[in-house]
């Protein structure tokens, strides 16, 4: 029994919420379509609705919603009142939202049985032009709305201009939008034409169109619906001149950069290896920086200042011992470099010989460093004279020429904000976006290189073409390099290989480079560099597999702690103005 009640009471709560189950007995319509004095479409329109509702307490009154707009025009009901059965007011509330004007009718009070709701209000602009015809082709019974309705009576007057000016097609559309059939609409004789329908019954979720045509050109047509090419192209067509004009400085401004890329009125020109030059500033004149801390790193290797050693640490998850790359400090006076000073103190910050650095994980000391390297890298260049900062003369007219452009544009865009030209506003928008990018690049300052930067950058390319290089190509190349260290104990051979790894790693080739390397070191017998003593580990035959082991470790290792950078026909419900929605509240 107890089980019985729980569930009655469950399911007289749901009914009391489904506020939507409720039928209409009849819902009647008169609409009184005339020309106002600027020979502009009204309306008067009353709908008369008989609603029956549970004797529940689930209803309060019903909401009405009808369009704001219609053909690129305000529609929106206006002057609304509402009434019921014997003409006393009714309380009722208007709400605006998501493209409709609702009246909300009643209070806080639940409404029981039969209740009949008039409700009166003016339409402007109700009728469109077409190629064929003036029409008033309007939604008169909204599809979206749930409820039955037993009876729909329908009556539009014409006054005497429009019915003087009546093509003879009329029609009536009953349905669903996507399902819709020709309904009966008959026209009464005199001096004011009126048209008649009945639908009986109309299910929840089918509505009633009429679709009525005049003489074109009987109808004034709102400024919104009229053509009007101030409004509707001009703004497209000033935003084009404006991207045109700002990618014409942009391009200007990639021909400035490239002529200094490649200046050649320096005609001391230097090959092998750079002198005062890190691989984290040779990063910045090549324009390539894949792991500029890692390349740094190796290259203090190379040179002695630090040796790459190996540990054993024991793995948090599987308890086996892991080889885990480490650092040690050997030569800290060889470090002249700033940057490279910078980044030293962040792993051995009393800089004595023998300390260790094992990449700790939010090593703060380490990343600080990090960071004020990479920052500084982008300023280094032009402290030590290889780029200038230049604005180019043309592109900034042209940039500050282009954003002029897009004032008048976008006040003509505001000004034709109402107009329902949606496809030439998203693409201005989208061009003036694009503008003002490209106005950017032109009229800001960009760095370029200076006589003495062009050269050095075609020394780095000269050493990105020996990486890229086959063996005896690379061998050729790498004799001609007038600074490169020999090895007197092994013959006149010219030892670069490790010189040249961290300018592999910084250029993105490590993968060539330690394959050529350990080729080599391989080929000649030679022993293990004393910058990475356990190259060897696993015999000569292992050496790229134990560099390439290495690489990805120490780049793990130090990723971890460093940051990364119708009314003819043809029409349908819900094709029409009005319509709009019901439903109970």
């Amino acid at each position: 029994m107890l089980i019985l009640t729980l569930s009655l009471a469950s399911t007289a709560t749901a009914q009391e919420q489904n506020v939507e189950d409720f039928e209409y007995a009849a819902w009647n319509l008169t609409y009184d379509v005339g020309l106002d004095a600027d020979g502009r479409a009204v309306a008067e329109v009353t709908e008369e609705l008989h609603a029956e509702f549970p004797e529940v307490d689930q209803n309060r009154g019903i909401i009405r919603s009808l369009p704001l707009r219609y053909q690129s025009a305000p529609a929106a009901p206006e002057n609304i009142s509402v009434t019921d059965g014997s003409g006393a007011a009714v309380p009722f509330e208007v709400d605006n939202g998501d493209g409709f004007r609702s009246i909300l009718i009643g209070d806080d009070d639940f409404v029981h049985g039969s209740q009949t709701y008039v409700i009166s209000y003016t339409l402007h602009d109700v009728m469109h032009t077409t190629q064929q015809a003036d029409e008033f082709y309007w939604d008169i019974i909204p599809s979206d709305r749930p409820q039955h309705i037993d009876e729909v009576t329908a009556q539009i007057t014409l006054d005497a201009q429009l019915t003087a000016a009546l093509t003879g097609s009329a029609a009536c559309y009953v349905g669903t939008p996507e399902q819709s059939q020709a309904c009966d609409i008959q026209r009464s004789a005199g001096e004011e034409a009126v048209f008649g329908i009945e639908e009986a019954p109309l299910p929840g979720g089918h509505g009633v169109t009429v679709a009525i045509g005049v003489e074109p050109g009987t109808v004034v047509q709102t400024p919104q619906r009229q053509e009007n090419f101030l409004l509707d192209v001009v703004p497209l067509l000033i935003v084009i001149a404006a991207t045109l004009i700002a990618g014409g400085g942009a391009l200007a401004v990639m021909a400035m950069v490239r002529r200094h890329r490649h200046d050649t009125s320096q005609a001391s020109i230097e090959y092998g290896i750079p002198r005062q030059v890190n691989p984290l500033l040779a990063g910045q004149l090549v324009g390539k920086n894949h792991d500029p801390i890692v390349a740094t790193i190796l290259d203090l290797a190379v040179r002695g200042v630090l040796r790459i050693e190996e540990t054993q640490q024991t793995s948090r998850w599987s308890k086996q011992p892991e080889t885990k790359p480490m650092l040690r400090l050997i030569d800290p006076q060889l470090v002249d470099d700033p940057q490279e000073d910078l980044l030293l103190r962040g792993m051995f910050p009393n800089l004595q010989p023998g300390e260790t650095f094992d990449f700790p994980k939010n090593s703060k000391p380490f990343m600080q460093a990090t960071q004020a390297v990479v920052k500084d890298s982008t300023t280094t260049a032009i402290d030590r004279g290889y780029q200038h900062k230049q604005r180019h003369a043309g592109a900034t007219v042209a940039g500050w020429t282009a954003m002029g452009l897009l004032i008048p544009a976008v006040v003509l865009l505001m000004l034709g904000a109402s107009r329902d030209n949606t496809a030439m506003t998203v693409t201005s928008i989208m061009l003036g976006v694009l503008c003002l990018m490209l106005s950017t690049v032109c009229v800001i300052k960009h760095r370029v290189l200076t006589p003495r930067g062009a050269a050095l950058r075609r020394q780095l390319e000269g050493l990105e073409q020996v990486m890229r290089a086959d063996d005896a190509a690379r061998l050729n190349m790498m004799q001609s390099f007038t600074n490169a260290p020999h090895r007197d104990d092994d013959g006149p051979y010219v030892h670069v290989y490790d010189r040249l790894l961290p300018y592999a790693v910084q250029f993105g080739l490590q993968k060539q480079w330690t394959k050529a390397m350990a080729n080599t070191y391989t080929h000649n017998n030679w022993p293990a560099p004393m910058w990475y003593p356990r190259l060897f580990s696993g015999g000569h035959r292992g050496a790229e597999t134990a560099l390439s082991s290495m690489l990805s470790s120490v780049s793990s290792a130090a990723s971890t702690s460093s940051p990364t950078a119708g009314s003819t026909g043809g029409g349908a419900v819900g094709g029409g103005g009005g319509g709009g929605a019901a439903g109970g509240r």
